[in-house]
């Protein structure tokens, strides 16, 4: 036969009143631990409390201290069928108080979405409209944190305390508590997101009282949030879950949990690498950005013979004007009907030219008599900037390069896992 004591009779009590532990707990001025200790018969409650304890329940402290009612039998079998009819109607009113605190907690989190929404119109209402960039992106991160801060009060209001009284209702809880944390973060994200789309029109103008143009900031904009939404998810994987998980604020499955870890641990040896060959690539950039320029591909034609550049001179207008002029009758040798001909004179001699073929000329006489004559087509001058441009995007490439390698590798790894 089942031994009568203090606490098995309290814990019998607690239950038909439809009473969680932490209820009795409040009402006795003690802590939840301090009553489950007593039903689990580790201690009895201090003399002082039994008459408070009788009182709470409706029982006599005679009938508390032998553990059972003056009539057995008959309260039993009362009690098991009150205690019934409670324990249906506490999981009924527990569902629909969780129900309520899940619903609440989504409405609010809408107000979140509302201010980083507004945010971001008020950047580009200053920004668009008023050419104001870095007061609308100081205007919008003030809407940024208050959307954080409002997030993280609704997190924490509508948190729940586990009862670890019943393990059903403790994992319904659990699970609640899980689900609210998960949409929050998703929130964080989203303010992360927006403020990093935000920060061009603040970091990129050379004046901060003037924004962007449209294309620009949507161009800027978009791979700022990227490059956030990267790192975000990096720091999220492997520091900020695990805090999550070890500070027991979210519960997931053992198999998520180790699932969780192994990305956790393959992205931070993909961020390792990554950053590893993102500080070679930059080192490899200023080596070569140190020793070239866009001079370094510009092809310059050297005459040290003023006849031969008077030459070169007239020969590449005359090519010019049979290009685009062939058709035409030939004006007359020194009329002004040549198109674009320009006369000028060197060591005493006239030669024509058309100025708008050329990006410079240079003609120097040494002391000693020698002739120093450069000259640099337009055409030479552009080609140079096309090659010096293609070199700096084939640098830029390497890192992106480098960046989709790391997302391939994570992506194969997650397969294999699922496999």
């Amino acid at each position: 036969m089942e031994k009568k004591t203090i606490g098995r009779f309290i814990s019998a009590l607690r239950k038909a009143n439809g009473m969680t532990q932490k209820e009795l707990g409040e009402k006795l001025f003690v802590s939840d631990k301090t009553v489950s200790r007593w039903e689990r018969d580790e201690c009895t409650p201090e003399l002082s409390l039994i008459p408070a304890i009788a009182e709470i329940f409706g029982i006599t402290t005679d009938e508390l201290l032998r553990g059972e009612r003056n009539n057995p039998d008959r309260e039993v079998d009362a009690s098991e069928d009150m205690a019934s009819k409670q324990n249906a109607k506490s999981d009924k009113q527990f569902k629909l108080m969780l129900h309520s605190r899940k619903k609440k907690f989504t409405n609010l989190s809408f107000i979140s979405i509302g201010l980083i929404i507004v945010g971001l119109i008020v950047a580009m209402i200053c920004n668009l409209g008023f050419s104001e960039g870095l007061l609308g992106f100081c205007l919008a991160s003030v809407f940024f944190v208050a959307a954080t801060i409002c997030q993280i009060c609704f997190t924490v209001s509508f948190r729940l305390l586990v009862d670890e009284e019943e393990a059903e209702r403790a994992e319904e809880i659990k699970k609640a508590n899980t689900d609210m944390v998960l949409s929050s973060v998703k929130i964080f994200f989203g303010i992360l997101l927006t403020f990093a789309f935000c920060l061009p029109i603040a970091l990129l103008p050379y004046n901060s009282h003037y924004g962007l143009v449209f294309e620009s900031w949507i161009l800027f904009g978009m791979l700022s949030a990227i490059v956030a939404l990267l790192i975000g998810f990096c720091v999220y994987k492997v520091s900020v879950l695990k805090m999550l998980i070890s500070k027991k604020i979210v519960w997931l499955d053992e198999q998520v949990v180790v699932k969780a870890n192994a990305d956790a641990k393959l992205i931070n040896k993909l961020c390792i690498i990554f950053a590893s060959v993102f500080a070679v690539i930059m080192l490899a950039t200023y080596i070569i950005t140190s020793s070239v320029s866009e001079s370094t591909f510009i092809e310059r034609k050297r005459f040290d013979d003023p006849d031969k550049f008077i030459a070169y001179m007239q020969s590449e207008y005359d090519a010019w004007y049979e290009e685009g002029y062939s058709d035409s009758p030939a004006p007359p040798h020194n009329e002004l009907g040549y198109p674009n001909r320009k006369w000028a004179e060197i060591d005493g001699k006239q030669y024509y030219y058309n100025p708008i073929l050329y990006e410079s000329i240079h003609i120097l006489k040494h002391e000693n008599g020698e002739w120093e004559i450069v000259v640099t087509t337009d055409e030479a001058d552009q080609n140079g900037q096309v090659m010096y441009a293609v070199l700096n995007i084939g640098l830029l490439s390497l890192h992106f390069i480098n960046l989709a390698v790391c997302i391939f590798w994570y992506l194969v790894g997650m397969r294999k896992r699922k496999v």
